[in-house]
């Protein structure tokens, strides 16, 4: 198996469902973050992930850190700082909060670099357009949720974004995360099939893991694109990231 670098956001993720009142509420409380839930997946799937990101002095921060343990990704480089942990609050699946300061301040990477990377905007925007990129094999770059950022593109790069984030970016999504309709790797197009998604937030985490799984194991494209595409279908019901991520299944 592969080994993977992973470099993004670390977040406290609490999904508030409100049913027919405040006082009926269903409230969950999970690590999130898109780099910490595909660095869980791919973990999950055999690689060997190693993750860099922030993370406060505080409670929060060192739950973070055992999750990403027990899932046996390497957290050697995220850093503690003496600052809140990163938050990101939904209510009924709808941002209503995000104190993500911590993400954008500077990180420590080590010399010794994976074969691979996968990298989201959630980070510093230094790294985002740094040289870092021509230490790896491959760098797999999802684009959200800050696409505006990126103006440099490497021939190693493989940009993977939803069609909102494709649609003005200064250069060409990879692979097209389309939604109910699917998704699109170039002229390939694996259209989705069944009922709504219960719960969206988190699917396009399943995709990415899964797609880029798929191409480390030199699969065909168009199966590739099937899997991922099935594997969000899959686990649609389960309300949070990382409960889809741990669950996921292809």
């Amino acid at each position: 198996m592969a080994t993977i670098d992973v470099i993004g956001g670390i977040f406290l993720d609490i999904y508030i469902v409100k049913n027919d009142g405040f006082h009926n509420s269903e409230i969950l409380q999970l690590p999130g973050g898109s780099a910490l839930n595909v660095a869980i997946g791919l973990s999950q799937l055999g690689h060997n992930v190693r993750m860099f990101g922030n993370v406060g002095k505080d409670f929060v921060g060192e739950y973070l850190l055992e999750k990403l343990s027990f899932h046996s990704v390497n957290v050697e480089w995220i850093k503690m700082i003496d600052k809140n942990t990163a938050t990101f609050i939904t209510l009924n699946e709808k941002p209503i909060a995000i104190d993500r300061r911590i993400n954008d301040l500077d990180l420590f990477i080590p010399k010794n670099k994976s074969e691979y990377l996968f990298i989201t905007t959630e980070t510093n925007e230094r790294i985002i357009n740094s040289d870092i990129f021509l230490n790896y094999k491959k760098i797999f770059f999802d684009i959200g949720p800050r696409p505006k950022l990126i103006d440099k593109r490497c021939e190693n790069v493989f940009f993977i974004g939803n069609e909102k984030e494709c649609e003005n970016f200064l250069f060409t999504c990879d692979v097209v995360k389309m939604g109910e309709k699917g998704a699109k790797w170039g002229e390939k197009i694996v259209a989705l099939s069944g009922q709504k998604a219960s719960y969206e937030i988190g699917m396009g985490d399943v995709f990415d893991t899964v797609l880029i799984d798929g191409i480390l194991n030199d699969l065909e494209e168009e199966l590739i694109l099937q899997n991922a595409v099935d594997a969000t279908q899959k686990i649609s019901e389960y309300l949070g990231a990382y409960n889809k991520i741990i669950n996921m299944e292809f």
